[in-house]
């Protein structure tokens, strides 16, 4: 997706009623401060220039009202808040509790919508495409919702359909999100560090994918082909001939959820033995392919009659580097053997590598957080929650953690609590274990070993290679004067847009004094033409003074500066 990255003034912006509702929804919500901080009451209706939280949404907490905010703005915005709340470094932790309770659950489409949709998408009606096609949907979501059907040959399936006008909607959404990221780094110095325009094209682009079931078949296909031979797992198949970039049919899998400890139990199922496999499955997904489920909860999840365990909606899956997972081995390392310098080293590891805090205070720091929180039993560790909470403590050093890293902390944390609730006594750093020994002794391999040396040693050799030319055309540009070295400012901009204004402020009254001035001779000299013995051109002169100064007075108003 290729969202415009303009300055915000200036900017053409696609639907300028949406952005008007997005400003009044987060001021009805009692977040003006916000909205006169970054400049937007602009786009304010005047009722609520001078209003705040209403009664009702005043007796809640912030996080509260900003999750409330989010909800009532749609599919865009709760899919955004939810990828937030993966972002302990951003927000306070209260918000992220917040932002983990968005329901993402809308009234489902009419009938007769999702029949235009499904018939449009794959060319034919429905009773042919389908021998049964139910009415009512087993799910509605703010992006697509899901009805169960039987293809011709009586396969049982289900047949996820997507919302109509959605790709658009979102567009314009995230293109007015990725204008706020760009004031808020502006205006609010404390973001800078953050790059918050850079997160929003991240989580953008993921969310643009997700739109697209083309890319969710793509991510079936890899997952069987990463995992297909695992006997504890069944992966669903999807039907080719009637799927399309807006409508995904797969198999149907029946089930108990793996959170419904008792119906297990009375199908015959080990909950122990359950809790087990899933996470062997996700952590063999993490460490071993660098590929995995970004979102495995309870609703995602079923146990199969013959105990094996199938994974759903494979629209939001997570990737990692080579690098990343050896890094990510570092730190869960680290914290098993509760060595905060080797956990310390392993996260500036985790981070960009531009980003370079002070190491002694980042271990002090780390120090004090195993003090207060890994001297216990390991299998009493909730891991999940203790990365988000390290994370958290070392976002004030001002590192920078890549989004991957998010999403696989937020997939390691959800499916941790799914096998606690199936397994109290589950111990997760033992069971990662054997996988971060194993990346660990890889890494030390011959073969990675000589891997390295060759990489290095090409690295070496294009430098000398190219080095001598390139000192030499700088030598002879600096000679030639024609080498030139760039200043960047920052934090100007709002200095230059308050000159901006106040300058076309004074060229305005300037003419409208000159209008006036001009108007007055005319009417002075009796200029003809006349009406009612007063020359037309000066009366003409007076009206359009008077519109020009109304205007510039609304104006001023409108922005609350006088």
């Amino acid at each position: 997706m290729n969202l415009e990255s303009a300055p915000f003034v200036g900017r053409r912006i696609q639907n300028l009623k949406r952005y008007r509702e997005i400003v009044g929804v987060f001021s009805r919500h009692g977040f003006g401060e916000i909205i006169y901080s970054l400049n937007l009451n602009r786009f304010l209706d005047p009722v609520f220039k001078k209003r705040g939280a209403t009664r009702e949404l005043s007796e809640q907490s912030r996080p509260v009202r900003f999750r409330l905010a989010l909800e009532e703005l749609g599919s865009s915005f709760i899919k955004f808040g939810q990828i937030l709340a993966t972002r302990p470094d951003l927000l306070p932790l209260e918000y992220v509790e917040e932002l983990h309770k968005l329901e993402d659950e809308v009234p489902a489409l009419p009938f007769e919508e999702v029949r235009k949709i499904v018939e449009a998408e794959l060319g034919r009606s429905l009773e042919e495409a389908f021998s049964i096609f139910y009415e009512k949907p087993l799910a509605a979501a703010s992006i697509a919702q899901i009805h169960e059907g039987v293809l011709p040959e009586g396969q049982e399936v289900v047949i996820k359909v997507q919302r109509p006008n959605l790709r658009r909607q979102m567009r314009v959404d995230l293109e007015i999100i990725q204008n706020l990221a760009e004031m808020a780094e502006t205006h609010m110095g404390s973001w800078e560090i953050h790059k918050p325009s850079e997160m929003v094209e991240q989580i953008s682009i993921r969310l643009m994918r997700e739109l697209d079931f083309g890319i969710e078949m793509a991510h079936i296909d890899r997952f069987r082909h990463h995992l297909g031979d695992e006997a504890s797992l069944f992966i669903p198949e999807t039907v080719d001939s009637h799927s399309t970039s807006r409508v995904l049919t797969m198999d149907k899998v029946s089930g108990i959820k793996p959170s419904l400890r008792q119906e297990l139990e009375a199908a015959g199922h080990d909950p122990v033995e359950i809790a087990h496999n899933s996470a062997d499955l996700m952590l063999k997904q993490i460490f071993r392919h660098g590929f995995f489920h970004a979102d495995p909860h309870a609703g995602n999840l079923f146990v199969l009659e013959d105990g094996r365990i199938s994974f759903i909606d494979f629209g939001m899956m997570g990737t990692m580097t080579n690098s990343l997972r050896e890094n990510f081995a570092d730190l869960l390392y680290g914290i098993a053997s509760r060595d905060e310098r080797f956990t310390a080293k392993a996260l500036i590891a985790l981070t960009d590598p531009e980003e370079r805090p002070d190491q002694l205070a980042l271990e002090s720091d780390v120090s004090n957080f195993m003090t207060q929180h890994f001297y216990r039993p390991l299998k009493k560790m909730r891991v999940g929650m203790l990365l988000n909470d390290l994370i958290h403590q070392t976002a004030r050093h001002g590192l920078r953690i890549p989004m991957d890293l998010f999403i696989l902390i937020k997939a390691v944390s959800t499916m941790e609590s799914l096998v606690r609730s199936l397994n109290p006594d589950f111990d997760l750093i033992s069971e990662t274990e054997p996988h971060v020994r194993r990346i660990r002794l890889a890494r030390a391999s011959p073969g990675r070993l000589a891997e390295a040396l060759s990489e290095t040693g090409a690295g070496l050799f294009t430098l000398f290679r190219y080095l001598p030319a390139e000192l030499h055309n700088f030598m002879r540009a600096l000679g030639n004067r024609k080498a030139r070295f760039g200043l960047e400012h920052h934090g100007l901009q709002p200095l230059i847009r308050t000159l901006d204004q106040v300058s076309n402020r004074i060229s305005f009254a300037i003419v409208l004094a000159a209008l006036i001035v001009g108007s007055s001779l005319i009417i002075h000299a009796g200029i003809p033409p006349h009406w009612n013995e007063i020359p037309i051109i000066g009366l003409i002169g007076y009206c359009l003074a008077g519109v020009m100064g109304l205007w510039l007075l609304y104006s001023i108003i409108r922005h609350g500066k006088m």
